[in-house]
Order: structure tokens, then C-alpha cells, then sequence
């Protein structure tokens, strides 16, 4: 589920280091992924965040995320994408379907603001349902929630792996700081209504 395959019915090609980088620029990149103003999340805030990170984090793109700066995701021949041009900057002839605006944080963790529209794209839809319903069935395990974050998933590439290692940081320290290591996803889940972790509700997603 998770670290398996992120939900993806294909995996990522493996090209651990695309851009050919020495070891100083990666460990600078490095460092530069390192979440930082972590807190205690309520479960609630937490399992959302770790949800938008995850669909996030399954779309391919190419370059380095920036927190606070704003990006687009879409949905294209069944395949998430992170691109960095909006919505009414691409043809009218693109097949993208765009899903929603994203952000990344400080602690590594992102933000989705949907698109208004995407009651209009059932395809979009169903595409978001399914990762969601693949999160829950994640949320199933009696292991601690720990125990299935993408520390390191290597078929990724080289910024999704930075940006994959950084979030799981960022929610076992949120953890940590809630005094809740070694709790079950199982428990977690049950800490809150199922209902409430959606990708589809209002202007955000999962608000603390």
C-alpha cells in the first residue's frame, strides 16, 4: 500500500539521481527537505495531512517543491502530475484534468485546495476516491502507524524520495510531541470518523 506503491497501480521508474548530482548539492537538497515547526497534531489533522502528502507525492514531476509557493496538480491518462503551470495557462486542447492548487509546508507535510470543479470530471473523481480508499485500507493495520511511513522508498525519484523521507520525519516527530508512538494506524483511524478524511471537501482539505 503505502511505501507499497503509494497507491499507484504502476510503479515510478526507478532514477534514484536524475540530474547526475554530486554529494554536496544532494546533501544540500537534503537538509533542504528536512521538515522543520513540527507539532502535536490531533488525529484528525494528522491522518489528513499524511493523506494529501501521500497523493502528492504519487504524481510525477521534475523539479524541487518550495514551501509556501503554490502548485497544480492534475489527473492525465490515469496519472497524477505536479506541474508548475496553472490551469488557464495550458491549450484548451490539454487532456489534464486539474484536481486542485497544492502547497508544501515547512514540516514537509502538503496542502490541496480542489478545484471547484471537479464534481464536473467523474473520471477525476473516481481517480481521487480510489487513492483514498487505498489510504484507509492502509489505516487497516494493527502495526504502529509508524511502521509503514516511506522512510526511504527507492523506485522513487530523486526530489519525490527527498520529499518522502521529510514527510515520514515530520510525522513521526508529530507524533513524538503527541506522546502517541507505537499506536496502531487501526487505533488512529478509530480516533476519528472516516468521513472526515476526504480529498474532496471543501476549499481545503482535512482543515485542523
Amino acid at each position: 500500500m503505502l511505501g507499497r506503491e503509494f497507491f499507484l497501480g504502476e510503479p515510478m521508474p526507478l532514477n534514484p539521481n536524475p540530474q547526475g548530482k554530486g554529494l554536496v548539492p544532494v546533501l544540500e537538497h537534503w537538509e533542504s527537505h528536512q521538515p522543520t515547526d513540527v507539532v502535536a497534531k490531533p488525529p484528525r489533522q494528522l491522518l489528513g495531512d499524511y493523506l494529501v502528502s501521500l497523493l502528492i507525492l504519487s504524481a510525477s514531476f521534475g523539479f524541487k517543491p518550495i514551501p509556501g509557493r503554490g502548485y497544480y496538480l492534475y489527473l492525465c491518462d490515469g496519472q497524477w502530475q505536479l506541474s508548475l503551470i496553472a490551469p488557464w495557462e495550458w491549450s484548451r486542447a490539454s487532456a489534464r484534468l486539474y484536481a486542485g492548487e497544492c502547497e508544501l509546508r515547512t514540516d514537509m507535510t502538503w496542502q490541496l485546495t480542489p478545484s471547484e470543479n471537479l464534481q464536473d470530471y467523474p473520471e477525476l473523481m473516481a481517480a481521487l476516491e480510489a487513492f483514498q480508499a487505498g489510504f484507509l485500507e492502509l489505516l487497516s493495520s494493527d502495526a504502529p502507524l509508524e511502521d509503514d511511513l516511506p522512510l526511504y522508498v527507492a523506485r522513487l525519484p530523486f526530489y519525490q524520495r527527498l520529499l518522502a523521507t521529510g514527510l515520514s520525519a515530520s510525522v513521526r516527530r508529530s507524533t513524538r510531541a503527541a506522546n502517541r508512538e507505537g499506536i496502531s494506524a487501526k487505533q488512529w483511524l478509530g480516533s476519528v470518523k472516516a468521513e472526515q478524511l476526504t480529498l474532496l471537501s471543501g476549499s481545503t482539505v482535512v482543515p485542523g
